[in-house]
């Protein structure tokens, strides 16, 4: 729209460039960027349909709006876009391109953003409402609008997805520790079960080798005390006086090592 009074064109310029901002920053995320773009371009800028792709490595971030407020947003590869897009992407020229078929006309630029970012604008116009050259001040401000926007959208993108992965590390990692804490209760039960059937097994040994010391130790010395006072002794008063106490205390050393030998076998069959 011209505007014979230049202070007020440029305070209607002023106030769409603030609403145009306005509007972008209040897009959370890229995809409400095309709306954004086609409730407020159309106060800066005469075009018919407009283009802009936000290129990271091969990767594009793709947003076009129409004069009648149609809006699009997708992402593609790099080798997918049209071949004027892509020859001023490799030349860094801007490109002109007129139809004479439907009257219209395509204005393309390279911009070079901030953090190694490339972007590419184009805009077709119709000879009836065409595109202003002297615009071109205020495409490379939109340009900074979008691409700043743009990349502070990928930017909380990206955090959201990293804390997703994050939550799900540390949920894997709170169930490797409850597991590993699992296995440390399993395996300080087992240790204190071995630790007091030890202590058991080492109390029932004591009282084993307690047993058998006094139950060996007693007949063992009767019988070594009647085998040494044989030389003392005459042989009839040895046959009928020692003997029998000798047998029997043979007989009683038996016992004791039976009941010995009863007694580890038991002990034994405990500890399997």
């Amino acid at each position: 729209m011209e505007v014979s009074n230049p202070y007020l064109g440029y305070k209607i310029l002023f106030e769409a460039m603030v609403k145009f901002s306005a509007g972008i920053s209040m897009a959370k995320k890229l995809e409400e960027i095309s709306l954004e773009i086609s409730l407020h371009l159309k106060y800066l800028l005469n075009f018919q349909d407009f283009n802009y792709f936000f290129i990271v490595g091969q990767e594009v971030d793709c947003f076009w709006v129409n004069q009648m407020g149609k809006t699009r947003y997708h992402t593609c590869h790099l080798d997918q876009l049209d071949p004027i897009h892509k020859q001023v992407f490799e030349s860094g020229i801007p490109k002109y391109n007129y139809c004479e078929k439907s009257d219209t006309s395509t204005h393309v630029w390279k911009f070079f953003n901030e953090n190694n970012h490339f972007s590419l604008l184009s805009i077709r116009s119709h000879i009836d409402n065409p595109f202003n050259e002297k615009s071109i001040p205020i495409i490379k401000v939109v340009n900074k609008m979008l691409s700043a926007r743009i990349e502070n959208l990928k930017m909380i993108q990206l955090i959201h997805f990293q804390n997703q992965e994050l939550e799900s590390l540390t949920t894997v990692l709170q169930s490797k520790n409850a597991e590993i804490q699992a296995l440390n209760n399993q395996q300080e039960s087992i240790i204190i079960e071995k630790t007091t059937r030890l202590k058991d097994s080492n109390k029932k040994l004591k009282g084993l080798i307690q047993f058998n010391s006094h139950q060996l130790r007693e007949p063992l010395t009767r019988v070594i005390s009647l085998v040494a006072i044989k030389e003392d002794l005459l042989v009839e008063e040895y046959i009928s006086d020692i003997l029998p106490l000798l047998s029997e205390s043979v007989m009683d050393l038996d016992r004791a090592i039976i009941e010995v030998i009863e007694r580890s076998e038991f002990f034994d069959k405990e500890e399997k």
